[in-house]
C-alpha cells in the first residue's frame, strides 16, 4: 500500500536543492555565521516583498515564538497586563504572553472563519490592557482593519495590536500582506511553513522605528552596542547566517507556491463537496496563504475513528489543535468562560496531507480516500 505523509520535507527542500546548498555553500566560506550580510540581506527581502517601497523594518530572530516575546517586549508589555488573544492556536501564542508576564485573556473565533471573532473582543477589553494578538490561523487572516477601527471607536488606540502570521505568510487582507497593517507582525520560519527554515527561526516586521530600534536590542541581550546593554530583559534570538541564506532563496518563490496552495485546496473543496465534512471559510477581502488544508467532520461523525480508517489506507493525518489552550494545564488559571465554538471545533478538526510539491491528482486521490473511509 502506497503511504501518503502528512508533509514530506525531503521532497518540499529537493525542489530547490541545488540553490539552498549554493546558499549554505557561501555561508560556510564566508566564515561569519551571526548577524551578517546573509541575515541583512534577507531581512531587507522580506521587507521589499511585505510593503514592497514603502517604509518598514524586519527583524530576524530564533523562532516565531520569539517573534511575539520581542514584539511584545518593544511594546512596554510587562507582568500583570493584559494581552487578548484566542484559545484556538498553537501553544507558543500563549506561552509568548505567560513569558513576559503578561496575562492571556481568551474570546472565541467564528463559527466559519475559525479565527477570532472581532465583536468579542470590546467585552474582553479593560483598564489592563496592553495589546491584542490576532491569530492568522491555517492561512486565513483576522479582520485586523476591523480590529482598529473599533479601538478608535471606543478610543483604546493605545492597544497594541500584533499579527501573528506563522500559518499565514503571503496572505492578503484589502491589497495588504499579513503582517503589515497591525503595529508588529510576527513570523514563524520553522521548517514546514510557507517558507521554511532547516530548523528554527523567525522575524519580526514593524514599520515603527521605535519599535525597531527596540527589537533590535531585544533580540541581542538587551545591547545597543556590543557589551553596552539598554534594555532590561533582552534575549539571545537572532536568525542565524545559515537559516537566512536559506529563508532568502524560498522566499523568491512564497507567492508561486502560495497560489500553487491555493489550487490544490480547490481541488480538496470540490472534491468533498457532497461530504459530510466543512472547510474554513474565508471573506471575499481576503487572499488566503494556505498553510494547512483543515477539515471538520459533521453529523456526529466520530473524528478518531476517520483519522483511524485513513491511516489504515496509508494516509497520514494530523490535528491543528486537539486541545485548546485555555484546557490545558499550563494555562488552566486563565480560563475565565467557556469557548464553546472553539472547544466544539477542537472536537472535529482533521489536517489533511497538503503541501505545494504535491500535485492535483496525489490531491484527488487523498479526498477520494476520505470519501470513501467517511462513507464506510
Amino acid at each position: 500500500m502506497k503511504k501518503i505523509p502528512f508533509l514530506d520535507l525531503k521532497r518540499v527542500n529537493d525542489m530547490i536543492g541545488d540553490e539552498i546548498h549554493q546558499a549554505m555553500e557561501r555561508v560556510i566560506n564566508s566564515g561569519w555565521y551571526i548577524l551578517g550580510n546573509e541575515c541583512k540581506d534577507f531581512e531587507a527581502k522580506l521587507v521589499e516583498d511585505l510593503v514592497d517601497k514603502d517604509q518598514g523594518y524586519a527583524v530576524g530572530c530564533n523562532s516565531g515564538t520569539d517573534a511575539l516575546v520581542l514584539s511584545l517586549r518593544a511594546a512596554g508589555v510587562s507582568s500583570g497586563d493584559e494581552i487578548i488573544t484566542v484559545s484556538h492556536t498553537a501553544i507558543p501564542t500563549v506561552s509568548a504572553i505567560v513569558a513576559t508576564g503578561a496575562v492571556p485573556i481568551f474570546v472565541d473565533i467564528c463559527k466559519d472563519t475559525w479565527v477570532m471573532d472581532v465583536n468579542r473582543i470590546e467585552e474582553a477589553i479593560t483598564e489592563k490592557t496592553k495589546a491584542i494578538i490576532c491569530v492568522h490561523l491555517y492561512g486565513n487572516m483576522v479582520n485586523i482593519f476591523a480590529v482598529k477601527d473599533l479601538l478608535k471607536t471606543i478610543k483604546r488606540e493605545d492597544i497594541i495590536v500584533i499579527e501573528d502570521c506563522a500559518q499565514a505568510q503571503g496572505a492578503m487582507l484589502r491589497e495588504h500582506q499579513a503582517g503589515t497593517i497591525g503595529d508588529f507582525g510576527a513570523f514563524s520560519f520553522y521548517p514546514s511553513k510557507n517558507i521554511g527554515a532547516l530548523g528554527d527561526g523567525g522575524a519580526v516586521f514593524t514599520k515603527n522605528k521605535m519599535f525597531y530600534d527596540k527589537l533590535l536590542m531585544y533580540r541581542n541581550y538587551g545591547q545597543k552596542d556590543r557589551y553596552n546593554a539598554f534594555v532590561e530583559g533582552g534575549l539571545n534570538s537572532r536568525l542565524d547566517e545559515m537559516q537566512a541564506s536559506v529563508l532568502s532563496v524560498k522566499l523568491n518563490y512564497l507567492h508561486e507556491w502560495n497560489t500553487k496552495k491555493k489550487n490544490l485546496m480547490a481541488v480538496y473543496r470540490e472534491a468533498l463537496e457532497d461530504m459530510p465534512v466543512t472547510f474554513q471559510q474565508v471573506t471575499n477581502e481576503c487572499i488566503p496563504g494556505w498553510h494547512l488544508c483543515v477539515i471538520a467532520v459533521e453529523n456526529g461523525l466520530n473524528r478518531e475513528e476517520v483519522m483511524g480508517k485513513l491511516e489504515e489506507q496509508g494516509v497520514q493525518t494530523l490535528i491543528h489543535y486537539p486541545h485548546p489552550t485555555h484546557l490545558q494545564k499550563a494555562f488552566a488559571k486563565y480560563r475565565k468562560q467557556e469557548l464553546k465554538i472553539t472547544e466544539d471545533l477542537a472536537q472535529r478538526i482533521i489536517s489533511l496531507p497538503f503541501a505545494y510539491v504535491m500535485s492535483a491528482n496525489e490531491i484527488q486521490d487523498v479526498a477520494n480516500i476520505v470519501k470513501k473511509c467517511i462513507g464506510s
